[in-house]
């Protein structure tokens, strides 16, 4: 569903209706390139109130806009949230680049739900009294969104902090998180990881990130599970190198929920050449399949990058290849509720919007923002949630 809000703004709204929640994916567009603060108090305060009004809970929550607007923006989001009158922090992600249609910002991704029973709680996790996360629990399944979480401490005044310095805090921060919800590594079902760095030091980072998940047993002997992921360029705050969200889950119960690995008939797995992640994984819960499709882009089975100075060649690429994974479980394209286009130039950009309108494509919600992807030749990428429901398990 499609609502304009008029002032140049409108929503992309998809709601999944569950035994005794509802699901919603949010995501505000501007139509045209926001310059004045004022529409970006409207595009926030119009958004605060439409989640208020369908009484929704934000469980994860995504800004992409200008690096240098990020204090600004903060403080205008901040003084909006108030509409929401919750009593704790709502923690989110504030993702610095540059919005393709120009101007500000380029959009704001919300996944909240919509409680009808007390049973369904949603809470705030903090991290040294930060707020870093909320706690999505029903008498089935507990879901951990965490949101922005940095690589900086607080109280380390050296001048640099390392990629492995600040990777490792970002992991100390996720340990303690799961160690106080009984969970583990595995169930993490999808990670964005950002850097505003990235052609520096994503290989490096592969190799940090292959370390740990080897520590956590996620790697080991024939034995193998990688979450869904997305590794791009994302301004963080000064000093930053890296920021992270993640979204775990575990089943309370037996056959209530289960996540496991989506493979791809057209790509192979991506730890083949070096970069520890899965194509995507499938959530299952009640009567849906909630599919995390990883950071995806132009890149063959032997994890080639194909379609070298071709723009449309790589946006098709990148297209076939999404759409290839969702149909392993009977989803297509217009399944997608979340998902953000990294284009690497303004002509990438433009060959995307001829794309997406050639193909009928205007009604997925992509986020478009300027954005260097894992290989500097890579000219885009996508990732992107789908759900796929089917009927309501009985009682």
């Amino acid at each position: 569903m499609l609502i304009n809000w008029g002032h140049g703004l409108s929503v992309s709204l998809r709601e999944m209706k569950y035994r005794k929640w509802k699901v919603i994916y949010l995501t505000a567009l501007p139509d045209h390139p926001i310059e004045k603060d004022s529409t970006i108090n409207l595009l926030f305060s119009n958004l605060y109130r439409f989640l208020k009004g369908r009484k929704v809970k934000i469980l994860l929550e995504k800004i992409y806009g200008l690096s240098s607007l990020r204090e600004d923006a903060v403080v205008i989001r901040n003084r909006c949230i108030n509409i929401m009158h919750e009593n704790v922090a709502i923690p989110f992600t504030y993702i610095g680049g540059a919005p393709c249609i120009g101007g500000k910002i380029a959009g704001v991704q919300i996944i909240g739900v919509i409680q009808n029973d007390k049973k369904t709680k949603v809470n705030t996790i903090f991290f040294n009294e930060d707020p870093i996360g909320r706690l999505f629990e029903t008498d089935d399944f507990k879901g951990i969104y965490l949101s922005g979480i940095s690589g900086l401490r607080k109280d380390d005044k050296t001048e640099k902090q390392s990629l492995s310095r600040q990777a490792e805090y970002i992991v100390k921060q996720c340990q303690d998180v799961f160690s106080k919800q009984g969970m583990t590594a595995e169930n993490i079902v999808r990670t964005w990881i950002y850097f505003p760095r990235i052609l520096h030091w994503y290989k490096r980072f592969n190799k940090i990130r292959a370390r740990f998940f080897k520590e956590f047993g996620l790697i080991s002997g024939n034995k193998t599970y990688l979450p869904a992921s997305t590794g791009i360029q994302g301004g963080g705050r000064p000093k930053e190198e890296i920021f992270l969200d993640m979204i775990a889950f575990i089943p309370k119960k037996k056959r209530v929920g289960s996540a496991s690995i989506m493979r791809s008939n057209r790509q192979n797995e991506a730890r083949k050449y070096g970069a520890t992640f899965s194509r995507g994984v499938e959530v299952k819960t009640d009567n849906s399949s909630l599919l995390h499709i990883s950071g995806t882009a132009s890149i063959n089975p032997k994890g080639e990058t194909i379609y070298l100075h071709d723009e449309q060649g790589q946006i098709m690429e990148t297209l076939v290849n999404i759409g290839a994974l969702l149909g392993t479980k009977n989803a297509r394209l217009k399944d997608i509720v979340l998902t953000a286009a990294y284009c690497k130039n303004k002509r990438t950009y433009e060959v995307f919007r001829e794309v997406t309108k050639y193909l009928s494509l205007d009604e997925i919600p992509f986020i478009p923002v300027y954005a260097d992807v894992c290989r500097g030749e890579l000219l885009f990428e996508i990732d992107a949630i789908a759900v796929k429901q089917h009927g309501l398990r009985n009682e």
